[in-house]
């Protein structure tokens, strides 16, 4: 990252990616502020559950990835818990 201290962070130095990840967490959240302004208390919860499936969803993906990188580069076979072969 670019950043000039370490307690300074601006939308300038994420990527892509990343950019993107941050405009849809801005959008669920002013979508369900606005949810929760009108008394949907309904729509704000399936709100923050889709946001919860999302974020799951992409930790793990991400998570994939990086065990992924990790064998190719070290040439490791890792083993996923609990399986013996």
């Amino acid at each position: 990252m670019n950043q000039t201290a370490p307690e300074v962070f601006s939308l300038d130095d994420l990527d892509n990616g990343e950019q993107t990840i941050h405009n849809v967490i801005a959008a669920l959240d002013y979508i369900k502020s606005i949810a929760e302004a009108e008394g949907e208390t309904e729509v704000a919860e399936l709100i923050g559950a889709t946001f919860t499936i999302c974020l799951n969803t992409y930790s793990l993906t991400k998570r994939l990835q990086l065990r992924e990188k990790i064998e190719r580069d070290m040439g490791l076979q890792i083993r996923p818990a609990g399986r013996r072969n």
